[in-house]
C-alpha cells in the first residue's frame, strides 16, 4: 500500500506531460482547435473574451453551434446551424438579426463546440504572449533548479555531521532517482524542450503574412441614346429610342445615357470624328467626375449639327470628303489598381441620319480582368511535413509549458514528500544497493579502525574494493563498515564526533 500511495504522484506526472502532448498533438492535427471569442453575435451562450475547443465530427446537426473559416477576411466564425445540410449549412449568430452571407459545407468546417471556458479567451492571450512563455520558461529554469539545490542543500544538511561537506560528495544524480521518477522527470524535460523549441519557432516566425492575391474583376458598360421628336409619320412616338435611327430632319439633338457597373473610380467622356481620309478629332463631352459605389449612371447630350459643322470646316481646309463620317463615344472609367477601361460605342453620321455602326449587342461593353491587391494571410510552420498556422503554434507551446510547470511542481512536491528524515534514511535512499543489513558485529581486537567522518568516503572504499558496507542499528544509532586489508573502517550516525583514526581495539558493540 505504501509502495502504490509512492507511486500515485509519479503517475500522475506521467498522465500530465502525456495529456499535454496529446493535446498539443491532436490541435496540430486539426482535429480540434482553440476559438478565441469576439464580439456580441453568440451572445448570451458566448460572451467577448470567452474560450471555445470545436473538434471535428463526421455529421452536424441543425442547432450546433460550429466554426468556419471566412478566407476573404483571415477569420474564424462561431455561429450555430439553423437549416441546410452537409451540401451548405445556413449559419446565423444567436444575437444576429440577419444569416451569415456564406453557407459552408460540411467539409469546410472547423467542427463543433465541445467546450466553453468563460474569459478562457483572455487567459489564452495573455498566456501565449512573448512575455507570458518568457516568464513560464525562467519559471521552469529558475524553479527547477532552486528545488534541486534545495534538496541538495536538505541531504547534505542530513547526511553530514561536519561543517565541511565537498558538493560533489552531497549531490544526489538523477540516475540514483527510482525508475518512476525518472521517467516522470524525463517526459517533463521532454515536454519543456518541446514547448520552448515550438515557442522559438512561433514567437520568431509572422502571424501573418502580406501576399498578393489575384481576383477577377468584371466592369460592364452599357450604352443607350434617346431623342425627342415631333409626332410625325417617322416614328410611331415622340420619343426615339436606341438603336433605332435618328432623323436629322426632325431633331439634331441626342441624349446619350451610360450606365456603368464595377469598380467605383472617376469617369470622363469624349467624342472621336474620323474620316477615311485620315482625319480626325477628340472633342471632350463630360468629366472627369468620381464616384465611390459600384454603379455609375451618366447622360451627355449630342450635338449633331455641331459635330458634323466641325467636320465640314476641317474638309474645307483639306479639301478631303467628310462623308462617311464616324463619330466614336469613348468612356474612361478609371478605377484603382486596373488599367482605364475604355469602351467604345461607334456611330455613323451623315446629313440625313445618326444609325448605329453596329447591332444591337454593341450597346454592351463588358471587360475581366484580373486584380492583384494585398491581402493577410495567416503564417504557418511547416512541422514534420505538416503546415501548422502560428497562432496555433503559439498556443501548443504554452500548453507544452504550462503541462511542464505544473509537471515541475507536482515533482519538487513528491520530492519534498520523499526526502528522506534522518541521516541514515537518506543513506539507505540514496546508497540502497551498496548496503547489507547484518546484525552488529565485534571487530577483532587485534585489527584496527578507522572512523571515516563522511559516509561518501566509506561508500567509495566500498566501491574500490568490490564489497558491500555492512550495516546494522542499535539504540538508534546506525552503523556502517567496510572491511579492507585487514583494516576496518567504520561510519556512525547519531554518536556525535569521534577521532578520525583509532589504532586501538574498539568494541563496535558499545
Amino acid at each position: 500500500m505504501q509502495r502504490s500511495a509512492r507511486r500515485l504522484p509519479t503517475v500522475m506526472i506521467l498522465v500530465l506531460a502525456t495529456l499535454g502532448v496529446l493535446v498539443g498533438g491532436v490541435l496540430a492535427t486539426g482535429r480540434a482547435a482553440l476559438v478565441a471569442t469576439h464580439g456580441v453575435s453568440m451572445n448570451p451562450v458566448y460572451y467577448q473574451g470567452d474560450l471555445v475547443v470545436v473538434a471535428k465530427a463526421d455529421t452536424y446537426q441543425v442547432g450546433q453551434i460550429v466554426a468556419y473559416r471566412v478566407p476573404a477576411k483571415h477569420m474564424v466564425v462561431l455561429h450555430r446551424i439553423i437549416r441546410g445540410d452537409a451540401n451548405g449549412f445556413v449559419i446565423k449568430g444567436d444575437n444576429n438579426e440577419s444569416i451569415d452571407p456564406l453557407h459552408p459545407t460540411a467539409k469546410q468546417l472547423i467542427g463543433r463546440a465541445v467546450l466553453h471556458v468563460p474569459h478562457g479567451g483572455l487567459w489564452l492571450s495573455r498566456l501565449t504572449s512573448p512575455v507570458a512563455l518568457a516568464l513560464i520558461a525562467l519559471t521552469l529554469t529558475v524553479g527547477g533548479g532552486t528545488a534541486v539545490q534545495t534538496r541538495r542543500t536538505r541531504r547534505r544538511a542530513v547526511m553530514s555531521r561536519h561543517a565541511n561537506r565537498s558538493t560533489r560528495s552531497s549531490t544526489r544524480s538523477v540516475f540514483t532517482l527510482s525508475p518512476g521518477m525518472r521517467t516522470a522527470t524525463a517526459a517533463a524535460g521532454t515536454t519543456a524542450v518541446l514547448g520552448l523549441a515550438l515557442g522559438a519557432l512561433a514567437w520568431t516566425a509572422s502571424a501573418d503574412q502580406l501576399r498578393s492575391t489575384a481576383t477577377q474583376a468584371t466592369r460592364q458598360l452599357t450604352f443607350s441614346y434617346t431623342a425627342a421628336v415631333a409626332r410625325t409619320p417617322a416614328y410611331d412616338d415622340t420619343t426615339v429610342h436606341s438603336p433605332d435611327p435618328v432623323f436629322r430632319r426632325l431633331t439634331n439633338t441626342v441624349e446619350l445615357h451610360l450606365a456603368y457597373q464595377g469598380s467605383p473610380g472617376n469617369a470622363s467622356v469624349t467624342a472621336e470624328l474620323s474620316t477615311p481620309g485620315g482625319w480626325h478629332t477628340t472633342v471632350s463631352l463630360a468629366g472627369p467626375v468620381s464616384f465611390t459605389a459600384n454603379r455609375y449612371e451618366s447622360t451627355v447630350r449630342l450635338d449633331l449639327k455641331a459635330l458634323d459643322a466641325r467636320a465640314q470646316a476641317a474638309a474645307a481646309v483639306t479639301g478631303l470628303p467628310t462623308q462617311p463620317l464616324t463619330l466614336a463615344i469613348v468612356p474612361s472609367i478609371r478605377t484603382a489598381g486596373n488599367a482605364p477601361f475604355t469602351p467604345t460605342l461607334k456611330l455613323n453620321l451623315n446629313p440625313l441620319q445618326l444609325t448605329l455602326a453596329g447591332d444591337a449587342t454593341s450597346l454592351t461593353v463588358r471587360n475581366t480582368t484580373t486584380v492583384s491587391h494585398p491581402a493577410r494571410i495567416p503564417g504557418t510552420l511547416n512541422l514534420l511535413g505538416r503546415h501548422i498556422p502560428v497562432a496555433q503554434a503559439r498556443i501548443l507551446s504554452a500548453i507544452l509549458l504550462f503541462a511542464t510547470l505544473l509537471a515541475a511542481a507536482v515533482l519538487a512536491l513528491i520530492a519534498r514528500l520523499n526526502a528522506p528524515r534522518s541521516e541514515g534514511a537518506a543513506i539507505r535512499y540514496r546508497y540502497g544497493p551498496l548496503l547489507a543489513s547484518v546484525q552488529p558485529i565485534t571487530a577483532p581486537p587485534d585489527l584496527p579502525v578507522v572512523e571515516v567522518t563522511e559516509f561518501a568516503t566509506l561508500a567509495k572504499l566500498a566501491e574500490r574494493s568490490g564489497v558491500l558496507v555492512l550495516h546494522w542499528s542499535r539504540s538508534d544509532i546506525e552503523t556502517f563498515i567496510v572491511r579492507d586489508e585487514g583494516t576496518t573502517y567504520r561510519y556512525r550516525t547519531g554518536a556525535g564526533t569521534t577521532p578520525a583514526v583509532a589504532t586501538f581495539p574498539v568494541d563496535t558493540n558499545a
